[in-house]
């Protein structure tokens, strides 16, 4: 196929939950914390809905991934079960064994019996239910029975149920109000935007092998429209678009590739979902009245106008220009490090030392003042080219995109860190904040309490100061600690050991 041709190691835009794919949207990373808000052991019921490929599914394997060895999991994918199939396929998921012909009472109680023993092992488990929207009412009625498993003061089991915006709309049932009372955490998923469908297609060629843009801005845009951001749609459509670029010879996916790729997969003239807008006669008649004018008067500005006449005969339509690796330009200055070679370099993962790619879509006005290497993307009369970012450059032509190369600070493992998670990271957080660890903290765990809790962890006071650094920096001071913030830490760190500054000097 094309892998070779545009230097991919796999391909890009399959239709597989791959969970190495996931596109880290601030969509896609709110859900994940409320699947995560399972593992603090308060959530006895949680529900995730989203429209169709958005990436449900891929999101709950990535969950599933990240669970701690101590968390027992189950993932259930076929929910038109009876009541007595759905405990038997749970029991299968955690291991349990019974009798085939055990009645749902018998089940129940095995079940119980089992949770409680892993309870006072310090054990916690966690059910998740996908395609959740096409259970019957009686079985989830099950479902809000399975919630009643608890001791005094905890849950035993908690349930996780993934599905379509129907499945909201089936909680919503009056006869289900005592299963909807039970949620303690809801998020529906929203499809990307035309920033993150852009920030999407690179994410993907990226982790396939290719550093590069290898679709226009805009082809992206009308992938996007087509598409209305479903991911799903989107992977199908690309993937099209890229093999009708390489049938063509070229490496750079333009808006007629997209709407070829729109035609056999969606149908001829098809929109998002196959809904094509209908134009009525007046419409059609305006417009053709409209286009009569118009050619009329060029027709009397051509006969008046010689110097119209050699403009016009020496137009070309702009084209896009060529795209240049902004990786390649940054390797090219010279700024990827010292055993780095412009002439090896061709995507991130090939970087050598301890730098690393970061692409953002931040203002110009964030990207000011950073001293790590930037390459920016700009519109020009051509088309858009990545250029070295510069004090020289038009914040106007600015199209939004970037790429850093920057060294993550000790303990970074390209995850998000939130309060009240433990990473090696917050040793590094706390010497650039200044912040000594208070090492007197109280965790309430199933086993009890539990004082040993070491210096890795992220809490409640230093997420105040890193809220109030993130304020004072004109971050969103949300707590969360990612490339954003670690990149200010190391720039404040920076400006402060400059000689002058600390003396208040300009």
């Amino acid at each position: 196929m094309y892998l070779e041709h545009f230097g991919f190691q796999r391909f890009p835009f399959t239709i597989a939950p791959d969970p190495d794919f996931l596109f880290p949207s601030s969509g896609h990373q709110e859900a994940l914390a409320h699947l995560q808000y399972a593992l603090t052991g308060h959530g006895g019921l949680i529900c995730l809905t989203g429209e169709v490929g958005t990436g449900k599914t891929t999101l709950c394997r990535v969950f599933l991934a990240q669970t701690p060895a101590e968390v027992r999991t189950a993932y259930l994918f076929n929910p038109q079960l009876s009541a007595t199939e759905l405990l038997q396929s749970l029991c299968d998921e955690l291991g349990l064994s019974y009798n085939h012909d055990a009645s749902l009472r018998e089940l129940y109680a095995l079940l119980n019996k089992a949770l409680l023993e892993w309870y006072a092992a310090g054990q916690r488990v966690i059910c998740v239910i996908d395609e959740a929207q096409s259970m019957p009412p009686p079985l989830l009625e099950q479902i809000r029975l399975l919630t009643n498993l608890e001791t005094h003061k905890e849950k035993l089991l908690t349930l996780i149920l993934v599905g379509q915006p129907e499945l909201r709309e089936l909680l919503a049932r009056h006869d289900l109000r005592q299963l909807s009372q039970r949620i303690t955490a809801r998020y529906h998923l929203q499809n990307l935007s035309l920033t993150e469908t852009r920030a999407y297609l690179r994410h993907r060629c990226a982790l396939a092998g290719v550093d590069g843009q290898l679709f226009s801005p805009s082809a992206a845009r009308r992938l996007w429209r087509v598409s209305g951001g479903v991911p799903r749609l989107i992977n199908n459509l690309a993937d099209r678009a890229l093999l009708g670029a390489y049938a063509r010879g070229g490496r750079l996916v333009d808006v007629a590739l997209v709407k070829g790729a729109e035609r056999e997969i969606l149908g001829h003239g098809a929109g998002w979902l196959g809904r094509t807008p209908r134009r009525s006669a007046f419409t059609w008649l305006s417009a053709l009245i409209g286009f009569a004018s118009m050619a009329g008067l060029l027709v009397l500005l051509f006969v008046f106008s010689p110097a119209l006449k050699e403009q016009i005969s020496d137009w070309r339509a702009p084209v896009t220009a060529d795209p240049v690796s902004p990786l390649a330009l940054l390797t090219a200055a010279g700024l990827a490090g010292e055993s780095d070679s412009a002439a090896e370099v061709v995507t991130c993962e090939q970087l050598q030392g301890s730098k690393q790619c970061l692409w953002v879509d931040w203002p110009w006005l964030r990207l000011q003042g950073l001293s790590v290497p930037v390459a920016v993307q700009m519109k020009s009369a051509e088309g858009f080219v990545w250029q070295l970012f510069s004090a020289d450059l038009n914040p106007a032509s600015y199209a939004g995109q970037a790429l850093l190369l920057w060294q993550p600070p000790a303990g970074y493992s390209g995850q998000l860190v939130r309060p009240g998670q433990k990473s090696d990271l917050i040793l590094w957080i706390r010497r650039q904040l200044n912040m000594e660890w208070q090492a007197d903290w109280l965790v309430i765990s199933p086993e009890g309490q539990n004082n040993q809790v070491d210096s890795r962890f992220y809490d409640p006071l230093l997420a105040n100061r890193v809220a109030q650094f993130q304020a004072e920096h004109g971050l969103s001071a949300d707590k969360i600690i990612g490339p954003e913030t670690l990149l200010f830490m190391q720039q404040a760190d920076q400006d402060e050991a400059r000689p002058g500054l600390a003396g208040g000097e300009n």
